[in-house]
C-alpha cells in the first residue's frame, strides 16, 4: 500500500463519505504533543523525491555522518533513523547542466547532522520541528524535505486533535510536500474548526501558484463542505452511491434519522469566508460568483484583504472575471468612486471595460494594473489605454512616455516606435527587453538599437531580452559564447528565437567550445536544435547524462542507439526522462518476459512522452508476456492484476478479451476507464465501442435507473456514448451527461447529427439559449455550423465565443490524419466571431445599444482580428486606406490562406502604397510576408532580397513551385552567393525556397553542410523531381538507404518520398515508424506498393493513418489488411461480435453503436508531423470531476 493510497486515502469523495460515517480518526494523541504518524511502505520514495529537489536546486549534500547512519535499521518509533539512508542515496555533486545556487560551508553541513542527532532523542513531531526551525542558519532544505511528508501525514491522521499552534507548525513544515503532491492523491483533512480552516487556507494560498486546477477545485469543494457543516449545520447533496475501498460501486446506507441537506443556493460565501478563500476566489464557478450576497461581497471589497486575494493571480476564466468586476462596479461603488480605486482590483482589472472614457491619470493607473493579464481582450484594452496616453499627454516628451508605459510599450503602433531615436530606446532598455513584441516590432527596435553593428557581444545580446526575435541571423552567427553559455537568461531569450536564429547562434557556439562542453552547458531551448553530427562528437556514454534534458524524438533514438545499442535494462529505462521518446519497439521486445509488467509501469511514468507506436508495442509485449505466464490470463484476471496494468495500455487489449472480462474485475476496470486517455486509439477503432459497452455493463442497471454520478464514472468513455442510449437516461443523468459531452475532444462522426438533435430537443432552439446554457453547453454548438451562424448578434454571445475560442486546444498547423484528428472544425466559429466583431447591429446586454462599426478594415479591427482578417472581402480590402495598410501589413502578412481574389486586392493595395514590386526594400518584403504570394513569378524574380531572415518569414506561405524558383533566383542574384558555398545556415534559412534550385545546383551543394542541415531541408514541400535529387544528395552524405538508421530516417523528412520503389522496399522495418508522417502522402502509389506486408505493419499508427485513399487503392488485399492493423483497425472491417460473455451477463442493453467500418483513408497532408496533446483529456476529466463533485456533494 503506497504513501498516497494508505495515508491520503483514495480520493476526495471517499474521504468525504468516510467523514460522514465518523470513521476517519483512528489515532488520537495527547493534545499537548504532536505524535509521530504511521509511516507507509514507500515513505522513503516520497522523501527521497523531495530531497532530490534540494539537490537539483544546487544544495550540496552533507557528508555522511557514520555514527548516525549506524543506528539505521533498528526502525525505532522515531522516523529520523531513515534520514541518513536517504541522504546517502543522493549524488555527491550537482548535475552538470545545473548551476550551484548554494555554497554551504563545512560547518553548515555538519549542523545538519547535529540537528539529526538531536532529533533521534525526540519523542514527538513538535520537538523535531522546533529543533529544525531554531537551528543556526535556518532550516536545512534536505531536513525540511524529509520532514514535510511526515508533517502532512500527521495532519491527516490527527487533524481534529491538533491545536492551532501545532497545526501552524506542521503546515509550515509540510509546504514542500504540498507543492509536489500529485493531483490524484490530493486529499484534505476532516476538521472544521474555523481557526484551523483559516490556517489551512493561508498555507494553500501560499502554494496556490503551483497547485493544479484539479487541486484548486478540490480545495474549494473541501472548504464549502466544512463551512456547510460548521456554519449551516447541514450536508451538501447526499451521495447517490459510494465507492468502496475495493473500488466497487454501492448504493448508500440510508440513515435511520433524516439528514439535513443544505439548500441549493446556500449563501456560504460570507465576508469571513471570502477573506479565508484568498486567491481561490479566482477559481469559483460562475454560479457561485453570481450568488455571493451583495452586502457580503461589498464588505469584503472594502477590507484590506481584498486586494491581496487577486494580486498577480493568473488564469481567471474571462466569464468569472467579468462577472466579479461588473458586480463590484455596479453594486459596491459609484462610477467615480470605483475608478478611483482601480489599484484595489488586482487581476480583476484585466476585465475593465470602457477604457476609452478614462482620463490620462486613470489610463496610466489601469495600465500598470494589467501588465500580467492574459485574457483574450486585454490586447485591445492596452492599445486603447496607450492611445489615450498618446492623445491626452501633451506635456511629456517621447522618452518620458516610453518610460511611463512599462512593458505596455509593446502596445505602441509600429509607426510610433519607428520614429523614436536609438538614444531614447537605450534609456529604457529594461522596459523594452521585458515587453512582448511581434516579429515586426522586434525587428524595428533591434535594428535601431544595434544600428550598423557588424559584431554583437553576449552582454549586448542578453540586454535585448524579448527583442532578440528581431536580431539578424548574420549577427548572431558571429556572437561569442563567453557570458552566454550557462546564463539562465539565454534559455529564456532563445525561446523567443526563430529556427534560423537558433541555428545561427549554435554555429557561433560551435566555433568557441567543443561538442561535449556545448551539450553540457546548452539550455533546452537550444538543445533541441543540435544536429546529430554534433551529438555524435559529444562525450555521451551513459543514460545518466540524458536525465533532465529536453531531447527531441530524433535526438533521443540517436543517443539511445549510440549508448545502448538495441537493448535496454529496466534500470536504464527509468532514468531516461524525455529521452524515453527514443525507445524502439525492438528494445521493448527484448525486455525479459518476466519484467514486462515492470517495464510497462516504468514507461507509463513517462506516458506524456510516449508515441502511439511505443504504446502499441508496449501493450503487445505486456499482453503476450502475461498470456505466456498464465494461458487465458485475461479470462480469469483478478482485480489486483487488472489494477496493475496501466490504463493507457489496457485500452489496447484485443476486443474479444475486453468483451470477456469478468464482472469480478468491474471495480478495477471502472477505475482505469475513469483515468484513461483514448487519444492513442484510432477514432474508428472497435476498441472504443467495446470498452464503452463493457463499462456500461459494469454499472449493472438499466439506463433509465442510472444516477448522474454513476454515468459520470464512465470518465472519457462518456464521449463514446450513443445519443440513443443517452436519450434513455433520466432527466438528471441526461443533463449531466450532455454537460460532460461539452468537454469532449472527439465525438464519433455518426453520433454528431443525432446528438445535436437531442441537444435541441432537451434545451430548445440554440438561438434562444440563455448565457448560462451557452456557457455550460456551448462547445456542442460546434456539432452544427448552421447553429453557430444563426446565433443572435449580442455582446454576450461575442464574449462567450471569444472565451470559447481561447479555451480550445490550439490547432496544429498541419492537420493530423483523420483517424487521430479531434472533431473540432472551427471555421464556422472563426467566421461568426469575425461577423460579431465587425457587426453594425451588435446589441449590448446592459444598455441594449447598437454599436456602430466601420464597413472597411481599420487599424483597431485588424489588430484585434489577427488571423480572422482572412474573412474580409476583396472589396473591403480595396477600400482600406494606404496608411492603414502600411500600419497593419505585418499582421496581414502572417495569414497563409487567402483566396486568389483576396490576394489580388492586397497586391493592388501593395502597388498603391509602394509602387512596383521591384521597388520594395528588404523590410517591406519581410512585412508583406505571405502577401508576396500575390506576385507573379516575374515580379518575384525582381525582388531585392539578400536576407535569409526575410525568406524565413515567408517559409510557411503557400507558394507554387514556379514562384519558389523565382524567389530563389532573386535571392541568388542579389546576395551574389554561389550554390557550392551554401552553408548550414543558408540551407536552413532558404526553407521551402531550396525547392527552387535546379537539379544541377542540388548536386553542387556542400555534402557536409547538407548533412548538418538535412532536417530543415527535409521539411520543404518540394515536387518529386527535386525530392529525388535531394535523395541522391542524402545517399552521398549518409550512405545507401538500406543502411539508414532510425534517427537518419527521421531527419530526412519529406526526402524519404524521393526514394525509388526498390529503395523503399530495402528499408529495415525497425526504422519505418520514424519516417515523418508528412512524407507518407507524398510517396507515389506504385512506390508505396513496393512495401511488404511486414513493412506496412511496422509503419506505426501515425504513418499508416497518413496513407491516402489514392495510395491505398494501389495496394493488394493483404497489404490493405496490414495497413489496417498498423493503424489499429485490425477488426474494423468486420462486425464486432457481441457474444454472451460475462462481460455483459446482466442482459442490459448498452445501446452503444460501433464506429463506422468504412475504413476510409485519411486526407493527404502537406507536411509536418502530428503532435499529440494531453490537454483534451485533462479538460474532460476536470469537467467530469466538477460535475461528479456536484452530484455527490
Amino acid at each position: 500500500m503506497g504513501l498516497y493510497r494508505e495515508v491520503l486515502i483514495v480520493s476526495f469523495l471517499v474521504q468525504w463519505t468516510t467523514v460522514m460515517s465518523q470513521g476517519m480518526m483512528e489515532m488520537p494523541v495527547n493534545q499537548s504533543t504532536i505524535g509521530f504518524p504511521r509511516i507507509p511502505a514507500d515513505f522513503r520514495e516520497m522523501a527521497k523525491k523531495l530531497m532530490s529537489t534540494c539537490f537539483k536546486k544546487g544544495h550540496q549534500v552533507p557528508g555522511m555522518n557514520h555514527s548516525l547512519n549506524s543506528s539505521y535499521g533498528q526502525m525505532m518509533e522515531n522516523p529520523i533513523s531513515i534520514f541518513p539512508e536517504l541522504l546517502s542515496s543522493l549524488p555527491e555533486s550537482v548535475p552538470s547542466h545545473s548551476k550551484p545556487q548554494f555554497n554551504e560551508t563545512v560547518e553548515e553541513q555538519d549542523s545538519v547532522w547535529n540537528i539529526a542527532e538531536k532529533m533521534r532523542n525526540c519523542t514527538n513531531m513538535g520537538h523535531m520541528i522546533d529543533l529544525m526551525r531554531n537551528s543556526t542558519g535556518g532550516p536545512d532544505c534536505f531536513m525540511q524535505a524529509f520532514m514535510a511528508p511526515l508533517s502532512w501525514m500527521t495532519i491527516m491522521q490527527n487533524g481534529t486533535e491538533l491545536n492551532k499552534e501545532d497545526l501552524t507548525k506542521l503546515l509550515w513544515t509540510a509546504k514542500p510536500f504540498l507543492e509536489t503532491m500529485p493531483p490524484s492523491s490530493f486529499v484534505l483533512p476532516a476538521f472544521s474548526q474555523r481557526s484551523h480552516l483559516a490556517e489551512m487556507m493561508k498555507v494553500f494560498g501560499e502554494v496556490f501558484s503551483v497547485l493544479s486546477e484539479e487541486q484548486r477545485n478540490a480545495i474549494i469543494g473541501w472548504i464549502k463542505v466544512r463551512v456547510a457543516l460548521n456554519e449551516f449545520k447541514c450536508h451538501l447533496k447526499a451521495p447517490a452511491f459510494r465507492i468502496q475501498p475495493s473500488g466497487s460501486l454501492e448504493k448508500p446506507i440510508i440513515p435511520s434519522t433524516a439528514v439535513h441537506i443544505c439548500p441549493a443556493k446556500m449563501p456560504w460565501l460570507n465576508a469571513t469566508v471570502l477573506t479565508m478563500m484568498g486567491p481561490f476566489l479566482s477559481r469559483l464557478s460562475l454560479e457561485e460568483a453570481k450568488t455571493i450576497p451583495k452586502e457580503e461581497l461589498c464588505e469584503f471589497f472594502w477590507t484590506s484583504d481584498f486586494s491581496p486575494s487577486f494580486q498577480n493571480v493568473n488564469g481567471i476564466q474571462p466569464a468569472l472575471g467579468r462577472t466579479l468586476f461588473q458586480r463590484l462596479k455596479h453594486e459596491c461603488s459609484s462610477g467615480d468612486n470605483f475608478t478611483q480605486n482601480l489599484d484595489r482590483l488586482g487581476s480583476l482589472a484585466c476585465f475593465f471595460d470602457g477604457a476609452q472614457s478614462l482620463n490620462l491619470n486613470l489610463s496610466r493607473k489601469l495600465l500598470s494594473q494589467i501588465d500580467a493579464c492574459n485574457n483574450p481582450e486585454i490586447g485591445k484594452v492596452k492599445r486603447q489605454l496607450v492611445q489615450n496616453i498618446l492623445e491626452k499627454d501633451s506635456s511629456s516628451s517621447s522618452p518620458e512616455i516610453l518610460q511611463s508605459l512599462g512593458s505596455a510599450v509593446s502596445a505602441l503602433p509600429l509607426s510610433w516606435l519607428s520614429s523614436v531615436s536609438s538614444e531614447d530606446l537605450n534609456n529604457i532598455l529594461t522596459n523594452l527587453s521585458q515587453a512582448s513584441w511581434s516579429p515586426a516590432q522586434a525587428k524595428t527596435l533591434a535594428k535601431k538599437l544595434l544600428e550598423a553593428a557588424k559584431n554583437l557581444s553576449g552582454e549586448k545580446l542578453l540586454s535585448l531580452g524579448t527583442m532578440v526575435r528581431g536580431v539578424a541571423s548574420s549577427l548572431l552567427k558571429n556572437v561569442k559564447a563567453e557570458g552566454l553559455l550557462g546564463n539562465q537568461a539565454l534559455n529564456t531569450m532563445s525561446e523567443k528565437m526563430s529556427s534560423l536564429q537558433r541555428t545561427a547562434l549554435l554555429e557561433a557556439f560551435r566555433r568557441d567550445v567543443n561538442a561535449s562542453e556545448l551539450v553540457k552547458r546548452l539550455p533546452d531551448s537550444l538543445l533541441s536544435s543540435l544536429s546529430l553530427s554534433t551529438l555524435e562528437k559529444a562525450d555521451l556514454s551513459s543514460v545518466d547524462q540524458l536525465q533532465g534534458r529536453g531531447w527531441t524524438r530524433t535526438q533521443s533514438v540517436f543517443l539511445l542507439k549510440k549508448i545502448l545499442g538495441n537493448k535496454i535494462s529496466l534500470g536504464e529505462l527509468g532514468k531516461l526522462g524525455q529521452a524515453v521518446q527514443g525507445v524502439t519497439c525492438e528494445m521493448i521486445e527484448k525486455i525479459n518476459r518476466t519484467d514486462a509488467l515492470e517495464m510497462a509501469k516504468t514507461l507509463n511514468n513517462s506516458c506524456a512522452w510516449l508515441s502511439r507506436v511505443q504504446i502499441r508495442c508496449t501493450a503487445q509485449k505486456l499482453f503476450a508476456s502475461l498470456e505466456e505466464q498464465r494461458p487465458g490470463y485475461f479470462s480469469d484476471i483478478k482485480n489486483s492484476e487488472l489494477q496493475a496494468i496501466p490504463a493507457v495500455l489496457l485500452i489496447h487489449l484485443p476486443v474479444e478479451k475486453i468483451q470477456n472480462l469478468s464482472d469480478a474485475v468491474c471495480p478495477a476496470f471502472m477505475e482505469k476507464m475513469n483515468q484513461v486517455n483514448l487519444s492513442s486509439l484510432p477514432n474508428s477503432s472497435p476498441a472504443r465501442s467495446a470498452l464503452t459497452k463493457r463499462a456500461i455493463s459494469c454499472l449493472k442497471s438499466n439506463s433509465s435507473d442510472l444516477s448522474a454520478a454513476e454515468v459520470l464514472t464512465l470518465g472519457p468513455l462518456v464521449c463514446e456514448l450513443d445519443p440513443a442510449w443517452i436519450s434513455s437516461l433520466n432527466p438528471a443523468a441526461l443533463n449531466s451527461t450532455l454537460q460532460a459531452l461539452a468537454s469532449c475532444q472527439y465525438i464519433q462522426q455518426q453520433h454528431r447529427e443525432h446528438l445535436f438533435r437531442l441537444l435541441t430537443t432537451t434545451y430548445g432552439d440554440t438561438t434562444l439559449w440563455s448565457e448560462e446554457d451557452m456557457r455550460v453547453l456551448g462547445p456542442l454548438l460546434l456539432l452544427n455550423d448552421t447553429a453557430i451562424e444563426k446565433l443572435p448578434p449580442k455582446s454576450w454571445v461575442k464574449s462567450y465565443l471569444s472565451d470559447l475560442m481561447d479555451s480550445l486546444p490550439s490547432q496544429p498547423v498541419v492537420p493530423p490524419p483523420k483517424e487521430f484528428r479531434s472533431w473540432f472544425d472551427l471555421s464556422a466559429l472563426h467566421r461568426k466571431l469575425f461577423d460579431l466583431k465587425t457587426s453594425s447591429t451588435l446589441q449590448n446586454r446592459r444598455k441594449r445599444e447598437v454599436v456602430s462599426t466601420p464597413i472597411e478594415p481599420t487599424l483597431p479591427y485588424i489588430e484585434d482580428l489577427k488571423q480572422g482578417n482572412v474573412y474580409w472581402t476583396p472589396t473591403q480590402f480595396s477600400k482600406m486606406t494606404v496608411q492603414t495598410f502600411k500600419d497593419v501589413v505585418p499582421t496581414l502578412g502572417e495569414i497563409t490562406n487567402y483566396s486568389t481574389e483576396q490576394l489580388a486586392a492586397l497586391r493592388a493595395k501593395t502597388l498603391e502604397a509602394w509602387g512596383s514590386v521591384s521597388m520594395l526594400n528588404e523590410s517591406q518584403i519581410a512585412d508583406l510576408g505571405c502577401i508576396c504570394q500575390s506576385f507573379s513569378a516575374e515580379e518575384l524574380g525582381n525582388l531585392s532580397t539578400a536576407s535569409l531572415d526575410t525568406l524565413e518569414t515567408m517559409t510557411t506561405c503557400n507558394f507554387t513551385q514556379t514562384q519558389r524558383t523565382a524567389v530563389w533566383q532573386a535571392f541568388e542574384g542579389v546576395a551574389g552567393i554561389n550554390v557550392s558555398r551554401l552553408g548550414q545556415l543558408e540551407m536552413v534559412g532558404l526553407g521551402q525556397f531550396i525547392c527552387g534550385l535546379q537539379p544541377g545546383q542540388i548536386n553542387q551543394l556542400n555534402p557536409l553542410s547538407f548533412r548538418e542541415s538535412v532536417e530543415a531541408v527535409g521539411r520543404a514541400p518540394c515536387p518529386l523531381n527535386i525530392r529525388e535529387h535531394l535523395k541522391e544528395k542524402a545517399v552521398a552524405a549518409f550512405g545507401k538507404s538500406h543502411t539508414w538508421t532510425e534517427a537518419q530516417v527521421s531527419i530526412m523528412g519529406n526526402i524519404i518520398a524521393g526514394l525509388s520503389a526498390v529503395e523503399l522496399g530495402s528499408l529495415n522495418s525497425t526504422v519505418l515508424p520514424f519516417i515523418q508522417p508528412s512524407a507518407i502522402p507524398l510517396i507515389s502509389s506504385d512506390r508505396l506498393a513496393a512495401l511488404s506486408v511486414s513493412q506496412l505493419k511496422a509503419l506505426g499508427p501515425d504513418n499508416a493513418a497518413a496513407v491516402t485513399e489514392a495510395q491505398r487503392s494501389g495496394l493488394r488485399v493483404d497489404q490493405k489488411a496490414a495497413l489496417d492493423e498498423a493503424v489499429g483497425l485490425k477488426t474494423a472491417r468486420t462486425e464486432v461480435p457481441t457474444g454472451n460473455s460475462t462481460g455483459n451477463s446482466t442482459g442490459i442493453s448498452t445501446g452503444i453503436s460501433s464506429p463506422s467500418s468504412g475504413g476510409s483513408a485519411p486526407l493527404p497532408l502537406k507536411g509536418g508531423a502530428a503532435v499529440e496533446s494531453m490537454a483534451g483529456c485533462v479538460l474532460l476529466m476536470q469537467a467530469i470531476a466538477l460535475l461528479l463533485f456536484g452530484y455527490i456533494l
